[in-house]
């Protein structure tokens, strides 16, 4: 039979403070000797639940290695990608945002487009319909046609079955986009805005890009990198 230990010790003992693994498995050790010399030879201690105890605390120590050096893997790979993300400076990106275009008159009197325009479709959709909004809350709807899933960039050219009447040139209008399908459903579809990244701020949460004429986003903001 094993000896009672004294619970009370000093903070000199010798025993670990319990913050770690290590600590655990040191005043398990010191625990066991303890109770070896003063176990009853006629009653002695049970071997397989000793080693049992011992193989949960280097277990554990394990897993805190672990643990830590994974830390260590994803700090390194934050490190890594702010630094990548210096080489954007100069390039522009899409992000989420509410695009605008603006017609121009061609020689026959109708518009033609100036710019492109993009957007982020989660699915295939028979139609987008894109509606355009002029400063004084005018809008007009036209159509775009089979469009498949992910990031897809159209110029004005691309716009179908005007409703009610063709939008007049030189004037600007913000777009915003719905897609559908016979079916019923409605794939979700945002809007894209291009910028150019002017600068980069490293910071412990991430790199911060800085772009014209826009407010700082997150790398994970992100949807597109372009040339």
């Amino acid at each position: 039979m094993v000896a009672p230990l004294n619970s009370t010790r000093s903070t000199d003992s010798g025993y670990g403070t319990g913050n770690s693994a290590a600590d655990l498995s040191d005043s398990f050790m010191k625990l066991l000797v303890a109770q070896m010399q003063n176990q009853d030879p006629t009653n002695p201690m049970d071997n397989n639940q000793l080693t049992a105890q011992l193989a949960q605390f280097n277990t554990a120590a394990g897993v805190e290695k672990l643990n830590y050096s994974m830390a260590r893997v994803q700090d390194f790979m934050l490190q890594l990608g702010s630094m990548s993300t210096a080489s954007w400076v100069g390039r522009h990106v899409l992000i989420d945002g509410e695009p605008e275009i603006t017609p121009v008159p061609t020689p026959r009197g109708d518009s033609a487009g100036s710019e492109n325009f993009s957007f982020l479709l989660d699915g295939e959709a028979e139609t987008v319909t894109v509606t355009l909004t002029d400063s004084d809350g005018n809008a007009y709807t036209a159509e775009l046609k089979n469009v498949s899933k992910g990031v897809q960039t159209y110029s004005f050219e691309d716009l179908t079955n005007f409703k009610p009447v063709a939008p007049a040139p030189d004037t600007t209008y913000s777009l915003s986009f719905e897609a559908s399908n016979s079916g019923g459903d409605k794939p979700e579809i945002s809007g894209l805005i291009q910028r150019q990244v002017e600068g980069v701020t490293i910071t412990a949460n991430g790199p911060i890009l800085h772009l014209q004429d826009h407010d700082p986003v997150g790398m994970t903001d992100v949807v597109v990198i372009q040339k």
